[in-house]
C-alpha cells in the first residue's frame, strides 16, 4: 500500500473532462405560456443541460423531487430518439446533468433516475459517487410489459421490467410517512367478533366462514356447496369480503408475533392456558395489544385507507411495482408518442412518495410531457425542459389540455381534475457571444440591453433586479452590492456623477463596453470592467447542444 487513500469509482474515458457551462437566460415567449399569468410553473425548450445551468442561480436548493427518464442507451433506433451512444459517452453526458440536478434539489429532496437493464449497474455506482452511498433509498423494480407483446422466441428469460434509481439529497434528514397501495380482501383476516360492543373480556371470536353459514341459515361447507354449486367458494368469498368491508372492526386475524418483549409473551403464555379468553395489553400513546389462544389479534380496520377517493384494503408499497398497467398508453393525455411515454399512474405514486402540493418538481427529460401534466393535476409546481419538436408538437399541446380541463385521461378523474392553473413557456437564450468575421467575440446582436444585463448579472453571480427609480442599480449580489451593465462610453464625469449618488457601504460593479482610461481605478467602492473581454475564457461559448443524441432532429419544416 503506498498510503494514498483510495476509494471504489467507476472510471471511463472522458470522465474528467470538465465542462464549462455558458450560464444561458430563459427568454419568455408569451404565445406559448397558458393560463394563469401568475404562475411560476415553466416549460423550456432547449438543450436540457444549458437548462440546468440556466435554472442554477435561482433554483438551487429548492427542488423537492426531481423524476428523470433518460434515454436508456439501449442501441436501436426509435422515432423520437436515436439512443445509440457509446457506454463511456452517455456515462458523461449523464454525470454532467445529475451534479447539476445534485444542486438544485433541497436537503429534504429525493431524485428518481428510470433506467432499463442496460446502464443500471454502471450508473448505480455513478449515482454513489454523486450522491453519496450513504443516501441511496432504494432500487424500485416495474412491471412494463408482459410476455403477450413478445412474439419472438428468445434464447433467455424475457425482459419485462424497468427500474427506478431512487436517492435522497440527505438520508438523514428524509423523512416521508409510509406509502400504502390497494389490495384485494385477504381471507388471513378470518376471525369475526361476535359482540365487538362488549368489553374485551366477553368476546365471543368465531370464524367468519361461521358468520357467513350463520347469515345464510347454513350449517357448513357441505351445505354450503349444495345451495351454491360449483360456485359455492366464490360466493363465500365474496360474502367475507363484503362483511369484512362493512364490519372491519369486528374482523381480526390471529398473528404469531416474532420476538415479542417479555411483558407480551407473558401474556401469551397466560392465554394459552386460560383458552377462549382474550387478554389485553394497555399501552401510552399506542393501540393495545390483545391476546387470543397465544396470539395476537391484528384488526382489518387498520387495513382499511383512503386511496382515489374511496376506502379499500391496502398493504405497504414495496420496492416492486406490478399494479401500474402500461396497456393503451400510446395516446394517454392527447400526444402519441411511441416507446418513450411513462403512465401517468407512475409518476403519481412517485411524487406522493416524495412532494406535498406546493412542492417543486423538476423533469429535465420531459418527453411527452407526463411529469409536468402529472404535477399540475397534483398541485405541485413544476419545471419542464425538453429539447427537439416534440417539446411543441407534444409537451406544450398536452399540458395546455390540462390547464383547460379539457384533457381527461391519465390520473385526472381520480384527483378530480378540471383545469386551472398555468405555465409559463420559455425558450432558452442564444450564446451571448459570437465570432465575428474577423474571428472576434462579440456581443450577439439579438440582446437588447435588458437581455445584456440580465445575461451579465448570470455570469457575475449577481440577480438581475433593477430598481425602479436608480438606472444604475440593475441587480445585486448582496445588499449593498449592485451591478450596472451599459453599451454606451462610460466618462469620468459620469462615473464620478454615479459615486456621488452611492450611499455610505454601497460597492458597484460596472461592465461596459468602453470607457475613458482615467474611470479604472478612480473610486475605490467602484470596479468597471469592460466586456465581452471581461468574460473571455469563463465559459464555452457559441455552444448550443449538448445533448444526448436523443433527438431525431428533422430537417423538413414545420407545418
Amino acid at each position: 500500500m503506498n498510503g494514498r487513500k483510495q476509494k471504489l469509482e467507476l472510471t471511463w474515458i472522458g470522465k474528467d473532462e470538465e465542462l464549462k457551462l455558458e450560464p444561458r437566460i430563459l427568454i419568455e415567449d408569451p404565445t406559448k405560456s397558458c393560463g394563469d399569468s401568475n404562475s411560476e410553473n415553466m416549460l423550456i425548450y432547449g438543450d436540457n443541460l444549458l437548462a440546468l445551468k440556466a435554472l442554477e442561480q435561482d433554483f438551487a436548493e429548492k427542488i423537492k423531487c426531481i423524476y428523470i427518464d433518460p434515454p436508456f442507451n439501449t442501441r436501436q433506433a426509435f422515432e423520437n430518439y436515436d439512443d445509440n451512444l457509446e457506454h463511456s459517452i452517455w456515462l458523461s453526458l449523464m454525470k454532467y446533468r445529475v451534479e447539476l440536478l445534485r444542486a438544485l434539489l433541497m436537503n429534504e429532496g429525493v431524485i428518481f433516475v428510470h433506467l432499463n437493464i442496460e446502464e443500471l449497474s454502471h450508473f448505480k455506482v455513478l449515482m454513489d459517487e454523486i450522491f453519496g452511498r450513504k443516501n441511496f433509498l432504494q432500487m424500485i423494480t416495474i412491471k412494463a410489459a408482459s410476455t403477450a407483446s413478445f412474439r419472438s422466441i428468445n434464447l433467455c428469460p424475457v425482459t419485462v421490467t424497468e427500474y427506478i434509481l431512487m436517492y435522497a439529497k440527505n438520508k438523514e434528514i428524509y423523512d416521508r410517512p409510509m406509502q400504502y397501495v390497494k389490495s384485494e380482501y385477504s381471507e388471513d383476516y378470518g376471525t369475526y367478533i361476535r359482540n365487538f360492543d362488549k368489553n374485551y373480556k366477553q368476546w365471543n371470536l368465531v370464524s367468519l366462514d361461521e358468520e357467513v353459514y350463520c347469515r345464510n341459515n347454513i350449517k357448513d361447507w357441505r351445505e354450503a356447496r349444495e345451495k351454491w354449486g360449483d360456485v359455492w367458494k366464490e360466493i363465500r368469498y365474496f360474502q367475507k369480503k363484503k362483511i369484512a368491508m362493512k364490519e372491519a372492526e369486528r374482523i381480526v386475524s390471529l398473528n404469531t408475533l416474532q420476538k415479542p418483549s417479555n411483558k407480551i409473551q407473558e401474556i401469551i403464555n397466560k392465554s394459552k392456558v386460560e383458552r377462549e379468553n382474550v387478554f389485553c395489553l394497555e399501552r401510552e400513546d399506542r393501540d393495545p395489544i390483545y391476546v387470543y389462544n397465544g396470539r395476537t389479534l391484528a384488526f382489518f380496520a387498520k387495513k382499511l385507507r383512503l386511496i382515489d377517493g374511496e376506502i379499500v384494503p391496502t398493504e405497504v408499497l414495496t420496492n416492486f411495482w406490478d399494479d401500474i398497467s402500461y396497456l393503451s398508453l400510446g395516446l394517454e393525455g392527447g400526444v402519441d408518442f411511441a416507446n418513450g411515454k411513462k403512465p401517468e399512474f407512475l409518476i403519481k405514486r412517485v411524487l406522493e412518495i416524495a412532494t406535498d402540493p406546493g412542492d417543486w418538481v423538476l423533469d429535465s427529460f420531459l418527453g411527452s410531457g407526463t411529469t409536468s401534466a402529472v404535477a399540475h393535476k397534483m398541485k405541485r409546481n413544476w419545471i419542464g425542459i425538453e429539447l427537439g419538436n416534440h417539446a411543441i408538437t407534444h409537451s406544450l399541446p398536452r399540458l395546455k389540455t390540462v390547464v383547460d380541463g379539457s384533457e381527461q385521461g391519465g390520473i385526472s378523474k381520480i384527483v378530480n381534475w378540471s383545469g386551472g392553473g398555468g405555465f409559463k413557456f420559455y425558450n432558452l437564450a442564444s450564446s451571448l457571444l459570437r465570432k465575428d468575421k474577423f474571428g472576434n467575440w462579440i456581443i450577439d446582436e439579438q440582446y437588447n440591453a435588458n437581455m445584456l444585463a440580465a445575461a451579465m448579472c448570470k455570469h457575475e453571480g449577481f440577480k438581475f433586479f433593477p430598481d425602479e427609480s436608480v438606472y444604475w442599480k440593475q441587480g445585486k449580489s448582496t445588499e449593498n452590492d449592485y451591478i450596472f451593465i451599459t453599451t454606451s462610453f462610460v466618462t469620468v464625469e459620469q462615473l464620478d456623477k454615479i459615486h456621488e449618488e452611492m450611499k455610505h457601504g454601497e460597492s458597484l460593479l460596472i461592465c461596459a463596453k468602453s470607457f475613458a482610461p482615467a474611470c479604472k481605478d478612480r473610486h475605490n467602492n467602484i470596479t468597471i470592467k469592460k466586456i465581452p473581454q471581461m468574460i473571455l475564457g469563463k465559459c464555452e461559448f457559441g455552444k448550443d447542444n449538448y445533448d444526448l443524441n436523443i433527438i431525431n432532429v428533422s430537417e423538413e419544416s414545420e407545418d
